[in-house]
């Protein structure tokens, strides 16, 4: 098999190694977050619950919004502050119009150029930690289009922020950067085997996506890989008991699982996702869904996690889903389906392969199966 950035097989051919390793790496981040930000965790969430702004969340989620500042502070503030008024709100503007699938393609033309001339640019100056910078990285992450879910989140720290001293702002900005700095750290000595490809893919990336649509989502580094997988452990335990509680049951696999491309596959397509023909006994995606009829859940295809959507009232709490995707995907996937009130879980692609944005001419992918029926409380 051909490893392009990540790859979760160790030394036998499944991810089994992985899921415990990441089980403790994320219990050791998020005892270390706490001991690093109790103090201010226990006020904003007493600050959303007295003025009314969420149901609140689970303590580790709020933590983890806490590191996904410092990431993202340390990763982009020095290009943020590069970018001009004029063409953050022309990229904003077409990240919202790429919504519309029918003129999504042209849009995403037009994103390609402008993400390779404004956005990868950086400065060399020392960004100071306020709460200016802090507006402007939400908006270099909004005119990117890449992080929608993750921007709702640390928006309404902003309004959090709204509320405190310039000095207290600057002392939380600064603890996340240098936690960030920290986690990077420790998450290459733990994780790095897993995404030892990373940097060899970005020593080409500039070459080869330039003036694509995906140039910055293929940009991110090796840190990002990391916090994706701590996020997705840390979602999968606040909802696993609700999740296991659902009546309604659904797993949602991307298109890069089938044995045969789009031109091929048989799948039907319903208001819910793409359903499985069972045409090719060797497909991936049909060996997921005779599992689903075994064990009374739904398979859909959904060729990509802007597809997720709701075509039929319910209320949360009757509806859980499984969302499988590669590790850069899980964040905003996962806080999609929570906010459209489904309970989620996530499960990894044990590598990544998809044609649109890895590979030329796409690897067929698969999952560990082991984690999946665990997922779904089967023994």
């Amino acid at each position: 098999m051909e490893k392009i950035t990540y790859s979760l097989y160790k030394s036998n051919n499944d991810s089994d190694e992985f899921y415990k390793q990441i089980s403790i790496f994320t219990q050791h981040i998020a005892k270390h977050l706490k001991s690093t930000f109790n103090e201010y965790i226990n006020d904003y969430m007493e600050y959303l619950y007295v003025n009314n702004k969420e149901s609140l969340r689970s303590e580790n989620e709020y933590l983890l919004e806490i590191l996904m500042i410092g990431v993202f502070w340390n990763e982009y503030t020095n290009k943020c502050i590069t970018l001009k008024k004029l063409p953050e709100n022309i990229l904003i503007k077409l990240a919202d119009l790429r919504e519309n699938e029918s003129i999504k393609k042209i849009v995403d033309i037009n994103r390609g150029i402008l993400f390779t001339i404004f956005l990868n640019k950086s400065s060399l100056e020392e960004i100071k930690f306020s709460m200016k910078n802090y507006i402007k990285l939400l908006n270099y992450l909004k005119a990117t289009g890449d992080y929608k879910q993750e921007v709702k989140r640390l928006e309404m720290w902003e309004t959090y922020f709204n509320s405190k001293s310039d000095k207290t702002i600057e002392k939380i900005l600064n603890l996340s950067s240098d936690f960030a700095k920290y986690f990077e750290k420790i998450g290459k000595e733990e994780l790095g085997l897993y995404t030892k490809n990373v940097q060899p893919f970005l020593n080409n990336v500039h070459t080869i996506y330039k003036y694509r649509e995906d140039y910055l989502f293929c940009s991110r580094k090796e840190v990002e890989y990391h916090l994706n997988m701590v996020s997705a452990e840390i979602m999968n335990k606040a909802y696993r008991k609700e999740f296991l509680k659902t009546k309604e049951k659904r797993l949602l696999l991307p298109a890069c699982m089938r044995f045969k491309n789009e031109y091929n596959c048989k799948a039907q397509k319903t208001n819910e996702g793409y359903i499985c023909a069972n045409c090719t006994e060797s497909c991936n995606v049909n060996k997921y869904d005779k599992l689903g009829k075994k064990y009374n859940f739904q398979v859909y295809i959904i060729p990509h996690e802007s597809s997720i959507s709701i075509k039929r009232k319910f209320e949360y709490g009757e509806v859980g889903i499984i969302g499988v995707a590669c590790v850069l995907n899980l964040i905003s996937g996962g806080l999609k389906a929570k906010n459209l009130g489904f309970v989620p879980q996530c499960v990894f692609l044990d590598y990544c392969g998809c044609k649109a944005h890895w590979h030329e001419e796409g690897i067929i992918t698969d999952i560990n199966e082991k984690l999946l029926l665990y997922s779904f409380g089967i023994k």
